[in-house]
């Protein structure tokens, strides 16, 4: 039986618009709690879009560990800037209260950056985003297509990665033999992207094509948009107060 692919919450082109603004707003933005409504909002989105727990709970950790790991390099080696106020000694470090408050908001800023740039990676069609610029915003066929070719390389490469992977686990080889296994990863790209070339010429591609499809949006996709935009005037309004 064929299984049908559920309709998507919104559309991929709107919803890279909303992560990319939001990002925007994140690395602008000096008053940390305006950077929690947007937050919220956009994690909904992501889930409604097809966003998985277990893969949630994975760019969780990788947001919390980098933020965490940038933490303790600020508090370690501080800033002249930041060595004002209460000196905290913690074993034979010694902690300024400055140094404290900016790298626990530097964190918190660069964990939602992490968690939201990895959670949108995860649920925006970047194919269908080529597509609908190709059709609707007047993308040349010339950088499109081979967009479309190097987006579908990305997965290629990872099962290829991941057969040249098992074989050697299989094998048993050691770990410097592993690493020359990287060499057929490597003539496979190049065979793919002379394959992909020599498609894209055959075909004879120009701005004349016909698309079957016109990828558009639908009217509950601009409700969710416009929604959005409230939220985020609302906000930067709110960081002139």
């Amino acid at each position: 039986m064929r299984q049908v692919r559920p309709r998507e919450f919104i559309h991929s082109w709107y919803l890279l618009l909303m992560s990319f603004f939001t990002l925007i707003f994140f690395l602008i933005n000096r008053k940390l709690y305006l950077d929690f409504p947007l937050t919220l909002f956009l994690l909904f989105i992501f889930f409604k879009s097809g966003l998985k727990i277990s893969s949630f709970r994975r760019m969780l950790f990788y947001a919390l560990f980098f933020s965490f790991t940038l933490f303790m390099i600020n508090i370690i080696y501080p800033s002249i800037a930041l060595k004002t106020g209460e000196i905290y000694n913690i074993g034979y470090f010694q902690i300024y209260h400055g140094t404290l408050v900016k790298s626990a908001q530097t964190m918190a800023r660069l964990f939602l950056v992490s968690l939201l740039s990895l959670s949108s990676g995860k649920v925006v069609d970047y194919s269908k985003v080529v597509l609908y610029l190709l059709v609707h915003k007047g993308l040349k066929l010339f950088w499109g297509y081979p967009l479309l070719l190097a987006l579908n390389s990305i997965v290629l490469f990872k099962k290829e990665y991941e057969r040249i992977r098992i074989n050697a686990r299989l094998r048993d080889l050691p770990l410097k033999d592993k690493l020359s296994l990287f060499f057929p990863l490597l003539v496979f790209a190049i065979r793919h992207s002379q394959r992909g070339a020599l498609s894209l010429v055959t075909r004879g591609l120009n701005q004349e094509k016909n698309f079957y499809f016109n990828y558009d949006t639908s009217e509950s996709d601009k409700k969710i948009l416009f929604l959005f935009w409230m939220i985020y005037l609302l906000v930067v309004a709110a960081t002139f107060l």
